[in-house]
């Protein structure tokens, strides 16, 4: 009588492959050593596959549609998040309104359920914009930032250096207090590399004011102390809100960033590792990578996390191409005004301007008349104050160096006066913020009801800029010549509707798929609902009937 074992290996690996990549083929390759060799088979192909369809453009997306009785995660931006085994974890975030949790949250990738761990131990902070990453069966999560409370009134926003580790099998987080900490960090990044995990950049508070860094702090996990290593002279701007790569144990990219407002970095940055990561005398190497077809690069980078797949990064972002939209080369970066232009519930912080003393007019040169409604202080006729939002801090300095030291040539002209309302500026920011993603939603609108020929048949052939897709970044030749280059982005045979447009959610690496997870949607009206911020899980896989194309 014939059985399952007289099946050819190509059909049994068919049927395998059938099979959820996680649980359910890991309990099938305990099978006997001939089924296990067929599931070794299959994630091979399943990784082959799935890289050709992200070249191709023939990705699928895929949403899973939960059970009515089933509790959802709560939706959520600036979250930690990383891959174990055959689960997703979930740490933290915010929501629109700057609620920070402190919850942790598994996804089981295999059947697709939410569970709220119930943990023990101590708790870290509720924050967001903290890192976690994975080591042996823990998860060290380090940094972060939170909102403070409504009241008192006026209070800054709080950064965190603390350091827990959560143990998987035993449901329990720690926190640690290890020599040598990094200050106060959050929108760092982080990875592994052997028994030490290397941080980089993020925002800390710097003699009061918050500001971007570039610095690497190292974390020997077993040796249980923080080391600052020696790094070259060249070396990126300071950023925070980039994406950290491990291309190996040696070897880490750094890709774009934000250093401040109207700091937006399209650039990437390889580090090199010496051979002994532990030596301190030895040098960290920072070299700039030269970046080919820079027209396909994303429009929107720095919010946008990348993740590796094989010989390529891969970053999600509209169908805009980088030079038409901001992208631009990296001599001279080019941000387009939607990314500038940030919504007023996405985290950018604010740089404060400096304390300048107000410049009188001469007083033979104006007519000077009391004011009698307020029956104190003067006002003048024919020099109206200017606009602090019309000029920024760096053209009045440029215009005072211009007009002397002193200032002599320049008294009283662009220099910001004090407002009776202290947020007057953010407020008329966030105005401007509305106005211009309004206007762009509504000649977007009128590109896709635009009844001439020309543009129905531009609509068939190029997707429109609201719609994601992959963008690839070759990095075969990366650390041997130190270049590389963007792939061409189609999306043209793309199956499933992809999610609107986010902004700071998680993007990981699964067996064979992406998973995307949470984030903020650009919401074009500029609302604050609860709405606009996202719980959903989508997959970005091959095609299921494609298991044969390479």
């Amino acid at each position: 009588m014939a059985s399952i074992n007289d099946l050819p290996e190509e059909i049994l690996e068919y049927i395998l492959c059938l099979v959820s990549p996680y649980s359910d083929l890991r309990s099938c390759r305990q099978v006997c050593s001939r089924w296990y060799t067929c599931c070794q088979g299959v994630v091979d192909k399943r990784k082959t596959r799935f890289f050709s369809a992200l070249k191709l453009g023939c990705i699928e997306w895929y949403s899973p549609v939960y059970p009515k009785d089933a509790i959802p995660i709560s939706r959520r931006f600036s979250h930690s998040t990383c891959v174990y085994e055959s689960s997703m974890y979930v740490f933290g975030g915010c929501t629109s309104t700057n609620t920070t949790f402190n919850d942790l949250w598994h996804f089981d990738l295999g059947v697709h359920k939410w569970t709220r761990l119930l943990t023990t131990g101590t708790y870290p902070s509720p924050k967001a914009y903290a890192s976690m990453v994975t080591w042996n069966n823990f998860l060290v999560l380090f940094g972060g930032w939170t909102h403070p409370s409504l009241y008192p009134l006026h209070q800054q926003w709080v950064l965190f250096s603390e350091l827990h580790v959560y143990d998987i099998l035993g449901n329990r987080w720690t926190q640690l207090y290890y020599p040598g900490s990094p200050p106060p960090t959050a929108g760092h990044s982080a990875t592994v590399h052997g028994s030490v995990m290397v941080v980089f950049g993020g925002l800390q508070k710097q003699e009061g004011t918050f500001a971007s860094t570039n610095d690497v702090f190292c974390l020997d996990l077993v040796r249980q102390c923080w080391f600052k290593p020696i790094v070259s002279e060249s070396m990126p701007n300071p950023r925070y809100g980039h994406s950290q790569i491990k291309l190996d144990d040696k070897h880490i990219l750094i890709i774009a960033g934000c250093g401040g407002s109207n700091k937006l970095y399209n650039d990437i940055w390889l580090l090199t590792i010496p051979d002994n990561i532990y030596d301190r005398g030895s040098k960290w190497l920072w070299e700039y990578i030269i970046v080919e077809e820079s027209e396909h690069m994303p429009s929107q980078m720095w919010y946008n996390p990348a993740c590796k797949v094989g010989k390529s990064i891969v970053m999600l972002s509209t169908s805009g191409s980088g030079s038409a939209s901001g992208g631009g080369s990296m001599s001279q970066l080019l941000v387009p005004g939607s990314v500038r232009r940030q919504p007023a519930n996405v985290w950018v912080p604010t740089v404060q301007q400096p304390d300048v003393r107000h410049q009188e007019y001469p007083a033979e040169r104006h007519h000077v008349e009391p004011d009698q409604n307020a029956q104190r202080g003067q006002f003048r006729l024919g020099a109206p104050p200017a606009d602090p939002s019309e000029s920024s801090g760096d053209e009045n300095e440029d215009a005072l160096q211009q007009g002397g030291g002193d200032g002599s040539g320049l008294r009283g002209r662009g220099r910001p006066r004090p407002s009776i309302r202290p947020n007057a500026s953010s407020d008329r920011e966030r105005r401007l913020q509305v106005l211009s993603r309004m206007k762009e939603r509504i000649q977007e609108l009128s590109r896709q009801k635009g009844g001439t020929k020309s543009a129905a048949a531009s609509s068939r052939s190029v997707p429109l800029r609201s719609t994601l897709m992959p963008h690839l970044l070759d990095i075969s030749q990366i650390i041997s010549h130190r270049r590389a280059k963007w792939w061409p982005g189609n999306s043209s045979a793309s199956i499933g509707i992809p999610p609107q447009p986010l902004l700071l959610y998680s993007l990981v690496l699964g067996r064979g798929h992406l998973i995307m997870f949470g984030g903020i949607h650009q919401d074009p009206s500029g609302g604050q609902g609860q709405e606009t911020v996202s719980n959903a899980v989508t997959f970005i896989s091959s095609p299921s009937n494609s298991y044969f194309v390479a």
